[in-house]
């Protein structure tokens, strides 16, 4: 069952992500925004923004979470166990998930549907790898503390790589490298310092294929799209998000980093992790996407698949 309110005028002019506290009065204001985020939140029946002011006689409206509407989720493309190895689980997120949960979540992410996904288990894995919510792929988890332990130190080490694939505005041309460090304290956005990371946050970017205006069917770019391969070894919040964007090739559809965004302000971008390798495991899966032809698909699989491969 639906939980809703008419705004009164004590809501008049509030914000949707402040006004929710009425309807979510356990939840902080972080909580209240991911709501928002997951489309579990309605205004007069369509979905709202965080930032959009609410007028008397609005209809608020919390849907369950398996009611929620969101184009960025994909029939048929459910979070699932895709490969167990030794200590190590390798889970698949959707697009439209997030990662962790926050008190109050109704149940609106990865690690909130852990119990379904390992219903025998006596004690849960433990996430060692988070997706934004619009990212779609790979999420590594740890049987045991060893194992965290071990994964932690590859990464550290520089021997554990993360392959994505990436939608980007405009056309890229050749590989490229951004080497720049980050300054990840804003929440919803990194910043690309001047000052050179260690070789661990780097991104590396190849150019797989490039459509015009006229071929991407999703049109949110009028210089055409790129699907480039991306390759990190320890990620920071947004690195491919933010380097993409400093690179002049920002993510298509990205509301916070690309130029040419969707009108309505929201997040929905091309962003995939399929491929995960350290030492001892390793998984890979293909992105949902039905855009991407039988040639493009293989293309893609053998970059995600070839730990020698460089695209």
């Amino acid at each position: 069952m639906r939980a809703s309110i008419q705004c009164g005028p004590e809501q008049d002019g509030q914000r949707l992500d402040r006004a929710l506290a009425q309807l979510l009065p356990g939840m902080g204001l972080r909580g209240r925004k991911r709501c928002i985020e997951s489309g579990t939140v309605l205004v007069n029946g369509r979905h709202g923004t965080a930032a959009q002011r609410l007028r008397m006689g609005d209809r608020l409206e919390l849907l369950p979470a398996q009611d929620k509407r969101n184009t960025l989720c994909i029939q048929g493309d459910p979070a699932r166990l895709l490969a167990h190895h030794k200590g190590y689980y390798f889970l698949y997120k959707p697009a439209a998930l997030h990662s962790t949960s926050l008190a109050g979540g109704n149940g609106t992410s990865l690690e909130d549907r852990l119990p379904q996904l390992f219903p025998t288990a006596r004690s849960l894995p433990v996430l060692l790898q988070r997706l934004d919510y619009g990212t779609s792929g790979i999420i590594c988890a740890a049987a045991d503390m060893p194992a965290v332990k071990a994964f932690r130190a590859a990464e550290a080490d520089g021997c554990c790589e993360k392959r994505y694939l990436a939608i980007l505005e405009g056309r890229l041309t050749e590989p490229a490298l951004v080497r720049n460090a980050l300054d990840t304290a804003r929440r919803k956005r990194s910043v690309v310092l001047s000052s050179t990371a260690v070789p661990a946050r780097w991104t590396y970017f190849w150019p797989l294929r490039f459509w015009t205006a006229e071929e991407f069917p999703y049109g949110f770019s009028p210089n055409g799209v790129t699907l480039a391969a991306c390759s990190i070894h320890r990620g920071a919040r947004h690195q491919i998000r933010a380097h993409a964007a400093h690179l002049g090739h920002p993510l298509a559809g990205d509301a916070y980093y690309g130029a040419a965004c969707d009108p309505s302000g929201s997040t929905r971008f091309y962003l995939h992790h399929g491929a995960i390798f350290f030492p001892g495991a390793s998984c890979s899966v293909l992105p949902p996407w039905n855009f991407l032809s039988p040639q493009i698909r293989s293309l893609s699989a053998t970059w995600l698949t070839d730990v020698h491969k460089k695209a």
